[in-house]
C-alpha cells in the first residue's frame, strides 16, 4: 500500500524503492506506540489527581460511634443532627450529607462478606463533609472543637494519608512528560537520519536535477511528500497496537473500578487527541523531512 501511494506522486527521485522507507516505517510505528501509551498514561494520571483533589482531599468523613447503652432511634438521630449542625456552621464547608445505612452496608460487605449479618453489628454512623478548599482547612482545630460538643464523634481526614499518593502520582505524571519528550526527540532524529541516508544514496541523481535547474525546495518537497505518507501509514500501525494494548490494560483493571484508581480512565477529549496523533506525526514527519533536506543539501552542494 505504501509503495502504491508513493507511486501516485510523480517524482524524479526513486523514493518508492528507497530502503530508508523500512527504517522510517519501523521507527515511526514504535515511536507512535510508545508516545500514545505515555500520553494515555499522562491523561489517566491527570484525571486521577483531579478526582482525588475534588472528592477526597476536599472532603472528610465523620464517624459517630454507636452508644454503649441502648438508645432510641430519635436519640440516635439527635446525636447525628448535632454533628451535622456543627459542620454546617463552619466556614469552608460546602455540604454536609449523612451517609445512609444501605451505603454503609455496601461499603462493609467486601470486608465482612455478603452473608454476614451486618444488622446485628454495632455500626458507626458516617457523615460525608465536602469542603471548598481541603488544603487550607484547619482539621486539628475542628477536631478539638468537635470533641467538646460530641465526644462520640471523630474525624477521618483523607488528605493526611492521601498526600503521599498524590505526590507519587505527580511524579508519575512528570515521568510520562519526560517519556513523551524523549520519544518525540528520538522520532525527529530518526527522520533526519533516514533523510540523510537517502540523500547520500541518491546524491548523483540530485546533482543531475540541480544541473537541470531543480531547486533545493523542489527536492525537499519530494521528501516531504514521502515523509507525510510514510509517517501517516506507520502511525496507524503503531496506533493500532497501542489501542490494543490499552484495551488489554482496561480489561485487566476492570476489577478496580471502585478503588482509588477507579477514576483512571480516558474521556472523549482524550480519545479524540489520541486518534489525532497519526495525523500530527505525519505533519511532523513532513516538516522534518523538508527542513532536513534543505539543510543537508546546503552542506552537500
Amino acid at each position: 500500500m505504501l509503495n502504491k501511494l508513493l507511486h501516485k506522486h510523480h517524482s524524479e527521485l526513486p523514493l518508492k524503492e528507497d530502503k530508508a522507507n523500512l527504517f522510517l516505517e519501523i521507527s515511526t510505528a514504535i515511536s507512535v506506540f510508545l508516545f500514545s501509551i505515555a500520553l494515555a498514561a499522562y491523561f489517566m494520571i491527570s484525571t486521577v489527581i483531579k478526582t482525588w483533589n475534588s472528592n477526597i482531599i476536599d472532603g472528610l468523613t465523620v464517624q459517630i460511634m454507636p452508644s454503649q447503652q441502648t438508645i432510641s432511634t430519635d436519640e440516635e438521630a439527635l446525636r447525628v443532627g448535632k454533628v451535622v449542625h456543627f459542620f454546617e456552621g463552619l466556614d469552608g464547608v460546602k455540604k454536609v450529607v449523612p451517609v445512609n445505612e444501605e451505603k454503609i452496608k455496601r461499603l462493609m460487605a467486601p470486608w465482612l462478606g455478603v452473608n454476614a449479618d451486618i444488622d446485628a453489628l454495632p455500626i458507626a454512623k458516617l457523615i460525608d463533609v465536602r469542603l471548598y478548599d481541603g488544603k487550607n482547612f484547619d482539621f486539628e482545630k475542628t477536631a478539638d472543637n468537635l470533641k467538646e460538643i460530641a465526644p462520640y464523634a471523630s474525624i477521618d481526614n483523607h488528605g493526611i494519608w492521601l498526600k503521599q499518593l498524590v505526590k507519587s502520582a505527580t511524579s508519575l505524571k512528570t515521568l510520562s512528560i519526560f517519556v513523551l519528550t524523549m520519544v518525540l526527540v528520538a522520532s525527529v532524529f530518526s527522520i533526519m537520519y533516514a533523510v540523510s541516508t537517502s540523500l547520500k544514496v541518491h546524491q548523483n541523481i540530485i546533482e543531475i536535477l540541480h544541473i537541470m535547474g531543480a531547486t533545493d525546495a523542489y527536492i525537499a518537497k519530494q521528501y516531504a511528500k514521502r515523509g507525510f505518507i510514510v509517517g501517516l501509514m506507520a502511525s496507524f500501525i503503531g496506533m493500532f497496537f497501542s489501542m490494543l494494548c490499552l484495551r488489554v490494560i482496561s480489561h485487566l483493571s476492570s476489577g478496580l473500578e471502585t478503588g482509588l484508581i477507579g477514576s483512571a480512565r480516558l474521556d472523549g477529549l482524550h480519545w479524540f487527541l489520541l486518534l489525532c496523533l497519526p495525523f500530527g506525526v505525519a505533519v511532523l514527519s513532513m516538516l522534518t523531512s523538508y527542513l532536513s533536506v534543505k539543510h543537508t543539501l546546503k552542506e552537500m552542494m
